[in-house]
């Protein structure tokens, strides 16, 4: 019986090769196998462990080399290619911030923008950061306030058939103040947004709480942010509940639908089941409606946009009926880095759209802005408004509010933003006095 014991090649130093051809024994005879077996076996452990001391040499030399390339001058010059650790783990956080995961799986983005506001006004502002109407109390205000800040989620790509469904959900927290010694900085929700809409090429219907489609545009500021600009003072606007139809065809837009009936008569106090207004029991809804053009896009060396809209509802008052609408006009224009603004309009009973200074009964003002993109991330902005009661008097007494306003606004970056913004606020009484009120504010945003 022949026993041989064979290691490949590949697996021996050429010396350890030589020397086991030479010790090696012919054919063995069968009367010794296992002292033969033996002998081969005790070579091959030897082998083993010399090479096993040779690659552990080998692997400190490498270590050592890779210590100080990556240790030396040049080296430290140039981007790693692998990164340490500790960066790693930092991006992977980062990514893990960008994505939000919802039960249904489809994308969802986080988006949001605080909001520091900074004010000081001269006279008896009704809201500090954000004023509408000059009160008839001495004395002024100063104050700083996150309020204005908003929080919200967008979902989009859900597929219905053809069509796409998408929504988004926004609050703020310009909802009052808890009734606590120190509540001016606990600022409560408010719902702003909160609407689901189906898209299929030039066709869109959506169902929930938007921006109406009446007077839908706003002058530009970072200031007022909670309530746009101008408000009760010739610029109406509401967000609420709604459906609507949308339709695109060349370059016109139609929007048309039902909007819940709100006439502006609830409670100042706070309660948990609001019980139903004029508006609500007037058992209808209100309709709306707005037809636009627009050519250019923000891109573009230039843009125009011009709409009509209208409103016709009724609130119940004393057991009857009383018709309230309106009617509006907007334009938006832009040539190379100067633009142009503003809306006009004709109401009656919308108070609850900041019409009347307010207050019920007929209205008729409007707004007229003027921009200019001084540079990339700096814009000047301003303009003047006026509400009047053309009757020449009002529930509360007052007939007419005229405001004006300038800002500069400044994008320290895409997400980082400030400005300063001046507005000068005049409310007339129906006693013949004029109460003035200077608004100053330092706005510093970051969005996301």
């Amino acid at each position: 019986m022949l026993v041989t014991v064979s290691v490949p090649a590949l697996a021996q130093p050429a010396a350890a090769r030589d020397d086991a051809h030479e010790a090696a024994p012919g054919p063995l005879a069968t009367s010794a196998p296992v002292s033969a077996t033996r002998t081969e076996i005790e070579l091959l452990r030897d082998e083993v462990a010399d090479l096993r001391r040779e690659l552990l040499v080998l692997a400190g030399e490498l270590r050592a080399l890779r210590t100080a390339a990556v240790q030396s001058p040049a080296a430290q010059a140039q981007e790693p290619v692998v990164l340490p650790p500790e960066m790693v783990q930092a991006q992977v956080a980062e990514l893990a911030q960008v994505k939000v995961e919802a039960a249904s799986k489809f994308p969802v983005t986080l988006t949001g923008t605080i909001l520091s506001n900074t004010v000081y006004n001269s006279g008896d502002a009704n809201w500090l950061e954000s004023p509408n109407i000059v009160g008839t109390a001495a004395g002024g205000s100063m104050t700083s306030t996150m309020r204005q800040s908003r929080l919200g989620f967008d979902v989009r790509g859900i597929s219905v058939g053809a069509w796409e469904g998408k929504g988004a959900l926004i609050v703020d927290f310009f909802g009052g103040t808890p009734g606590f010694v120190t509540g001016t900085v606990m600022g409560l929700p408010r719902l702003l947004y909160a609407f689901g809409r189906l898209e299929h090429g030039g066709t869109a219907v959506q169902v929930g709480q938007d921006h109406v489609m009446l007077a839908p545009r706003d002058p530009t500021s970072l200031a007022s942010f909670a309530f746009p600009q101008f408000f009760r003072a010739g610029n109406l606007y509401l967000r609420a509940p709604q459906v609507r139809v949308e339709q695109k065809f060349g370059g016109f837009t139609i929007k048309t639908g039902i909007v819940a009936p709100i006439a502006g008569d609830a409670g100042t106090s706070y309660v948990f089941a609001p019980t139903p207004g004029g508006g609500e029991r007037s058992e209808r809804p209100a309709f709306q409606g707005h037809l636009g053009y627009g050519r250019g896009t923000p891109e573009s060396a230039g843009e125009a946009q011009l709409g009509v809209s209208g409103h016709y509802g009724w609130i119940r008052e004393a057991g009857r009926l009383i018709p309230a609408s309106a009617g509006a006009v907007d334009l938006n224009l832009r040539r190379g880095r100067l633009g142009l603004a503003g809306e006009a309009y004709l109401a009656d009973e919308l108070d609850a759209y900041g019409s009347g200074v307010g207050q019920p009964g007929r209205s008729e003002g409007g707004w007229v802005e003027a921009r200019l993109a001084a540079a990339t991330r700096v814009s000047f902005n301003g303009g003047a408004s006026l509400d009047r009661r053309p009757d020449g008097f009002g529930r509360a007494g007052r007939l007419r509010n005229t405001s004006a306003f300038g800002n500069v606004i400044v994008k320290l970056s895409p997400e980082i933003a400030a400005s300063v913004e001046y507005k000068w606020l005049q409310t007339r009484y129906g006693s013949g006095s004029n109460r003035v009120n200077h608004h100053v504010n330092a706005v510093f945003a970051v969005t996301f």
